[in-house]
């Protein structure tokens, strides 16, 4: 779960291309429109109306909405006996729009979250849970009580200012310590949680015993495993193991200490303060001991010898094996590249097919066939879990769309999965009658088809079934516990499999009508088992640097039972009304900040700029208005974007800037005020790994000039409209350095004609950019070569002037949001902007990237980290020239080398920055340079 998830697309860009729009730009990125966002805001939608929430919901999930607003109520009054309450009504939504369990909140530009519906029943990191819906709200409301508490010089700021981003001192925290907070609380109001879990223990383990633990420092999201685990995981073990050592209060007194705190990102001083520990070092080690070690119940096993397959792997391998026991397909997925479905050998691992797959990839062996569960986009908003058959000729076969089929399980030739509904699921085979709140982990048949066994989540507990598939009425209960239970298997002589945490970690175990027999005694945990005719199992586990998959032979002793716990309390009543949803109450202006611009002699200009947008990101705005004193004069700009429908997204702009020209008539200055405005709308399509769009726009753009003393000057009216088409297909991974396997394409034409005159332009560009992996060089990624091309012609007597030249600064990204500069399409590095001048351009670029370093650290204590350092080798051409003159593509030519350096600053927000040399090719001395962010 997150707690912020923001993207700027392009359109939204397209708005605020002028100078003072783009520090508007940089105070709106966490509320930012996002297609990240995956909830659809068109249709109908509703609202429950609650003492402290607004519950927003379809329909079609009323039921969800008022379990969700009893929830919401319950998580409030626990919280409230903690922490200080958020300002104001507090926005949840529901939303179902994707095959994932996960939720998000942020406080600006007011308190907001969003909750994914879909439970967690088959992700190892969330199994552990009573309710799902009570789980992820008193996750998500945790962090509104925490980055909303604002004190002392901050509250003043706020008091006049408003809720802008930048003035929640918590904020500024790492995420160990907001992530890890809420997790602590998750926990702490919920009968389960991730603290009670077995995940952060296999992980926090498997770091101990390699000598590789996270300091206080380090413990964020760097790229380097366990990745975005750490803050969860390391963060929530600290906090609750300081919590129990110094007493519940700690964690209180530490918010509202670092509420008011002038320096924000201080975090060992105030933890002393609060008491929760003398010396941040110490109690952090020990911490993480008593966290990894299993708890003392655990009775003590043999550890038959654990034979490690294959390590290093960014999820879960989740091993399966045919019915004959030949062959063993698994999950590969290292994180430098696109994860890999590969069916191997059982006895020897040699890979026999591999296929390169999605995400939320499950799968099991229907005869020689391989069935296979993994996520796509169905539509714009919408992320769904699909059935595909892998067949032993090598065709691949996708058999639903939409479907939202999970966990394909087989046996006997019979097919199982769960079918995900609205905040549940439930299995296609005939089932017994279950009561509302039932959540069904996987449903595996019988090698003979007669049986059939699965995980069951109900009223807080998970228990074992199963059941005969001709009379599902006659289902036995064989576990019952507040301990996950876990991935069925029947094993080859007939007996019945299946994974258990109660001894703290989790084993494989078989069901024996004397009580469980564990099989496993695995150091770091034994998952998704698959077991061979000679007695052995493979299965998922952990080591240094991700899963792993292993194998061992089986043991044999009698589990620890302890008694289950008290079936789940129901959230009391609310008292709630419901309406149809309205943006207003979320969309108001809720901050406003100053801004400033100096246009040269032009003015110099003071005002304030806001933006907004409503619980659903149906709209969005943002607008500046700036005044000149002397002269007098205006300027300010304009932006809204409207998603009602879905797709498309319609979009309006409009804006004045003021310049000086540079030059003077008569002794007196002559400015240049230019007006934009534009309607648009913005068709787009998606899938796993490509985007596809199409932008429409009708364009105004006004030209006049103005003396100082102002008065009439001439001027120029130019009216078109724009297309714009975009294309991309590659593969992003974890440890990769660039885009891979792949390419992006974008070409544009832009119309203009001068009103009351025959002048008139056309305009088109294109860019296109491919990028080819060479797995066999660099060092904890793949190297990539990118290649680069643009070109541009302008026609007509106002055609554009297009500039060949500079260093390719990429602009500056935080939050995956582009807030300042941007790529220039027609860069040739070593040369200053601008070199060549003409209405016919061209530039290309051949780009040698190589990983070179893994680093993943903080600088000392300080909020600012290295995550990789990469080298980049690159050649550069282009040229510019006019319609009558004759162009040479590589007049402008250059070589030399980038130093690529990722870093991490205000602990999580990622930057890239490239320190380059680059020389001409011709009697030139060479520029060093340094910019934001990637050349292309």
């Amino acid at each position: 779960m997150t707690r912020r998830c923001t993207t700027q697309p392009a359109y939204a860009r397209e708005a605020w291309r002028h100078g003072v729009g783009c520090l508007l730009a940089v105070f709106a990125l966490a509320a930012a429109p996002g297609s990240a966002q995956l909830a659809d805001p068109s249709g109908q939608w509703r609202t429950l109306h609650t003492a402290h929430f607004r519950v927003h919901f379809r329909p079609a999930y009323r039921a969800a909405a008022l379990e969700a607003a009893r929830e919401a109520e319950r998580a409030y009054t626990l919280l409230r006996g903690e922490l200080h309450p958020p300002r104001g009504v507090v926005d949840l939504t529901l939303a179902d729009d994707a095959d994932v369990a996960n939720g998000f909140a942020t406080v600006f530009p007011t308190n907001r979250i969003t909750v994914f519906l879909t439970p967690p029943t088959t992700d190892a990191a969330l199994q552990h849970f009573d309710s799902w819906l009570r789980l992820v709200i008193v996750h998500e409301l945790a962090h509104l009580f925490h980055l909303d508490r604002t004190r002392g010089f901050w509250r003043a700021l706020q008091a006049v200012f408003g809720r802008a981003p930048g003035l929640f001192p918590n904020a500024y925290q790492p995420s160990w310590v907001t992530e890890g907070l809420a997790t602590y609380y998750e926990s702490r109001f919920t009968t389960a949680g991730r603290v009670d879990g077995s995940l952060h223990r296999q992980l926090i383990g498997a770091d101990l015993a390699a000598g590789a633990a996270r300091s206080p420092w380090d413990a964020l999201a760097f790229t380097r495993w366990p990745d975005g685990f750490t803050p969860y995981a390391y963060g929530a073990t600290f906090l609750a193991h300081a919590a129990r050592a110094r007493g519940d209060s700690v964690l209180p007194r530490f918010v509202e200490a670092t509420s008011k705190q002038l320096i924000p990102f201080r975090v060992g001083r105030q933890l002393r303060r609060a008491g929760a520990t003398e010396r941040i070092g110490a109690a952090w080690t020990e911490a993480l001991r008593a966290g990894a070690a299993p708890p003392a119940r655990a009775a003590p096993a043999p550890a038959p010898a654990e034979e490690v397959l294959v390590s290093r792997l960014w999820s879960d391998p989740a091993p399966a094996t045919s019915p004959d026991g030949s062959r063993l397909a698994y999950l590969r997925n290292d994180g430098k590249g696109a994860g890999r479905l590969v069916i191997a050998d059982a006895a020897t691992l040699e890979p026999r097919r591999s296929r390169r797959v999605n995400g939320g990839v499950r799968f099991d062996w229907l005869g020689d066939t391989l069935l296979v569960a993994q996520l796509d986009f169905t539509a714009r908003w919408r992320l769904r879990s699909d059935l595909y058959r892998w067949e032993p000729t090598g065709n691949w076969r996708r058999v639903t769309r939409g479907a939202r089929i999970t966990e394909p399980q087989a046996g006997g030739g019979t097919s199982a999965w769960l079918v995900l509904e609205p905040g549940g699921n439930r299995p296609n085979l005939p089932t017994p009658a279950a009561a509302p709140g039932v959540a069904w982990g996987p449903v595996e048949p019988s090698p003979d088809g007669r049986r059939v066994a699965a995980a069951r989540h109900t009223e807080g507990r998970w228990s074992l079934v199963a059941w005969p598939l001709a009379a599902p009425e006659s289902l036995d209960v064989l576990l019952e516990s507040g301990h996950v239970v876990a991935d069925p298997l029947w094993a080859p002589d007939g007996s019945l499999l299946f994974v258990w945490d109660v001894s703290g970690l989790p084993q494989v175990y078989r069901w024996d009508p004397t009580g469980p027999v564990a099989l496993t005694a695995a150091p770091h945990g034994a998952r998704s088992p698959a077991a061979l005719p000679d007695g052995t199992v493979i299965y998922s586990t952990f080591r240094e640097g991700g899963w792993a998959l292993a194998r061992s032979r089986l043991v044999s002793r009698a589990a620890v039972v302890p008694r289950s716990g008290p079936p789940l309390a129901e959230a009391p009543p609310v008292e709630a009304r419901e309406t149809g949803y309205s943006a207003l109450p979320s969309l108001w202006p809720r901050y406003w900040l100053p801004v400033l611009s100096d246009a040269d002699r032009a003015g110099f200009f003071v005002g304030a700029a806001t933006f907004g947008t409503d619980a659903l990101e149906r709209w969005a705005y943002g607008a500046q208005a700036l005044y000149s004193w002397n002269p007098s004069r205006l300027m300010g700009a304009v932006a809204l974007a409207n998603r009602s429908l879905g797709n498309p997204t319609f979009d309006a702009s409009g804006s004045m800037d003021w310049s000086f020209s540079g030059i003077t008539a008569g002794g007196r200055e002559v400015s240049l005020l230019e007006t934009d405005a534009a309607l648009g709308l913005t068709f787009e399509r998606r899938r796993w790994r490509t985007t596809a769009s199409v932008r429409l726009a009708g364009e105004y753009e006004g030209l006049r000039l103005a003396l100082v003393p102002d008065s009439a000057a001439p001027h120029l009216d130019l009216v078109g409209g724009s297309a714009t088409l975009a294309l991309a297909h590659y593969v992003l991974a974890p440890l990769a350095v660039s885009p891979q396997d792949g390419f992006a394409w974008s070409v544009t034409y832009r119309r203009r004609e001068a009103q009351g005159s025959e002048l008139w332009s056309d305009e088109y560009r294109t860019r296109l950019a491919v990028y080819l992996p060479f797995p066999g060089l660099g060092t904890f990624g793949h190297a990539v070569l990118a290649l680069r091309g643009a070109a541009g012609m302008a026609q007509g007597p106002i055609g554009e002037r297009f500039e060949v030249g500079g260093d390719a600064g990429g602009g500056l990204d935080y939050l995956a949001v582009q807030v300042v500069g941007g790529a220039e399409p027609f860069f040739v590095r070593g040369y200053p902007e601008g070199e060549r001048r003409g209405t016919r351009a061209v530039a290309a670029s051949a780009e040698l990237r190589l990983p070179l370093l893994l680093v993943g650290r903080s600088l000392g204590h300080l909020p600012v980290g290295a995550d990789m350092l990469s080298l980049a080798f690159f050649a550069d051409a282009g040229d510019a020239w006019n319609a009558r003159a004759r162009g040479r593509f590589a007049r402008l030519r250059s070589a030399g080398a980038e130093l690529v350096a990722d870093l991490t600053v205000s602990y999580d927000a990622h930057l890239r920055l490239r320190l380059g040399l680059a020389r001409p090719l011709e009697a030139r001395d060479a520029r060093a340079y340094l910019v934001f962010g990637s050349a292309f």
